[in-house]
């Protein structure tokens, strides 16, 4: 079999009642997270950009855009909620991946569900078949990929959502393996453009590929079946560290369920996820010690190597900048002591007193962190010394909102009222939590996405 048509039986041929309900669960989960970031990522510039170039479809037709009234085909339904999905980087991480899965997989499944009539469990199961098969790619060719230059939320997360999407639009086994095939050849994204609008569209750009993907094979496009491992193929052209044979490849997607171990990583910040540890250790010490922004002397923050790659802003001028810079984060957070969303506005990159503790970080990194092929967290330690002579240390190794600590019903739920941009008591609050709460139920997608509409 070639690689295509082992991801593609794997995708057509595992039915919704042999998934664990413990896997619908930790996918409920996080779908629930990724729908909270879309709503939130709806009002930024990146969605409006992204917006006017997208058509709306004729009335009464089309998917909707989350977090408005829109509605579009379903390839430009899931570009637009993929881009406002990761335009905060709020959104949750797979670190198999290197990257966020939900927000390329689940908008392309949300946008075909809502034209195809799937309900919730169909959804959920064609949701958390294409995030395995994103895992495991990510498990085969990372780091390898990520260090050359690719942005693998986009260039292995097309995958997940072409599966998803042919699921969904009940292609068989044959006409799936040609949207892998013609998904490898829409596989793309560079990370030079973090910290840059282009960085959510990658996601955006990705859930659409992966309609797309599924619609083209529907329509009787053709693809090399082995587009994937070929001479000049995905694994060859985009620098992997492996190539599975189909044998590997297939014993890989039927070993474990990687949904639920090592699991999702939800956000508790909005930056990149290797500054996590760093700012969880940094808010402790600050909660603990009571130490004020102009009290530091310095802040010395050592880390896994994965960072220092990644976070290329050491002195951001943006928002968006701010989100891939070490040395904003902690300086941010030792004013502040905790850091929310507006902490990544342009306004909060430019505040005097915040601009004056970015020189006092030193970041650097400690190849000793390092966790081998595929990493499971960027473990950090953070050392704050005062004026007055008092130095405090601490290391954290799995940032909260990990499955090994993960985020409460509570904070989940603070999570979604804040990214309404409400209070947590608010009634839309309320309504919206617990419709998504028992989204493994949902057949009805337009009125649930009413209640996420914002003006």
């Amino acid at each position: 079999m070639s690689l295509a048509e082992v991801i593609a039986t794997y995708g057509v041929k595992t039915p919704g009642s042999a998934i664990p309900e413990q896997v619908y669960r930790a996918g409920g989960v996080a779908a629930v997270d990724a729908i909270s970031c879309m709503i939130a990522g709806a009002r930024t510039d990146v969605a409006r950009a992204v917006g006017a170039t997208l058509q709306d479809a004729p009335a009464g037709q089309g998917a909707s855009v989350i977090g408005g009234t829109r509605r579009m085909s379903a390839r430009d339904a899931a570009m637009a909620n993929g881009t406002s999905g990761h335009a905060l980087d709020f959104d949750d991480v797979l670190w198999s991946q290197y990257g966020h899965p939900s927000v390329v997989v689940l908008p392309a499944a949300l946008a075909v569900a809502e034209l195809s009539g799937a309900n919730g469990r169909d959804v959920l199961a064609a949701y958390v078949l294409g995030i395995e098969v994103v895992s495991r790619l990510g498990s085969f060719v990372n780091p390898t990929h990520y260090e050359h230059g690719w942005h693998t939320t986009s260039t292995l997360g097309v995958f997940g959502a072409a599966l998803a999407a042919a699921r969904l639009m009940h292609l068989g086994v044959a006409q799936t393996a040609t949207a892998i095939s013609i998904a490898a050849s829409m596989s793309s994204g560079v990370r030079r453009n973090f910290g840059s609008m282009t960085k959510p569209f990658h996601a955006g750009n990705a859930a659409r590929a992966g309609v797309h993907a599924a619609e083209l094979a529907h329509a009787g496009m053709t693809a090399d079946s082995e587009a994937l491992e070929g001479p000049a193929g995905w694994f060859a052209v985009l620098g992997a560290r492996q190539m599975p044979d189909d044998a590997a490849l297939r014993a890989a997607l039927s070993d474990s369920w990687d949904v639920i171990a090592p699991g999702i990583v939800l956000k508790r910040y909005g930056a990149c996820g290797c500054t996590h540890c760093a700012l969880d250790a940094l808010i402790s010490l600050k909660q603990t010690h009571g130490f004020k922004g102009e009290d530091v002397e310095t802040i010395e923050c050592v880390s896994h190597p994965l960072a220092k790659k990644v976070l290329q802003h050491a002195r951001p001028e943006t928002g968006l900048e701010g989100k891939f810079s070490m040395e904003h984060s902690l300086a941010a957070a030792a004013a502040d002591g905790m850091l929310t969303l507006a902490h990544y506005e342009d306004a909060a990159v430019q505040r005097e007193d915040v601009r004056r503790l970015v020189p006092r970080v030193r970041f650097e990194i400690d190849e000793a962190l390092a966790a081998g092929s595929s990493a499971d967290a960027v473990p950090a330690i953070v050392t704050v010394r005062l004026r007055d002579g008092r130095v405090f240390s601490e290391r954290v190794d799995i940032p909260m909102g990990d499955p090994r600590r993960p985020l409460q019903d509570a904070d989940r739920r603070q999570k979604l009222a804040t990214c309404m941009a409400l209070d947590v008591n608010a009634a839309g609050v309320d309504a919206l939590w617990n419709r998504l709460e028992q989204l493994d139920g949902e057949t009805d997608w337009r009125a649930l996405w009413t209640l996420t509409a914002q003006g």
